[in-house]
């Protein structure tokens, strides 16, 4: 995997970490809203989370999100 790269969200992570209620109900809503879509990998955490930048168009949430993700939980396109 590197910058560049177009990969796809397979899967949520385990946001149980978050205590605020309301701000996990949002960030989950942001998970489920990219789980399932293809979009280009934009960079690395020190931690070896793949960052990820998308813009939800329309809705509460409305406007551009950045998200860090592991890796596991991504699947690699194919080169075309």
């Amino acid at each position: 995997m590197r910058v560049g790269r177009r990969v796809r969200v397979a899967g949520i992570p385990d946001l149980s970490g978050i205590r605020d209620a309301k701000s996990r109900r949002e960030v989950t809503a942001v998970f489920r809203h990219v789980r399932g879509r293809c979009m280009k990998v934009r960079g690395f955490s020190r931690y070896g989370f793949v960052d990820l930048h998308f813009k939800i168009r329309k809705g509460p949430l409305a406007g551009w999100h950045s998200i860090e993700i592991e890796p596991s939980l991504l699947l690699v396109q194919k080169s075309q």
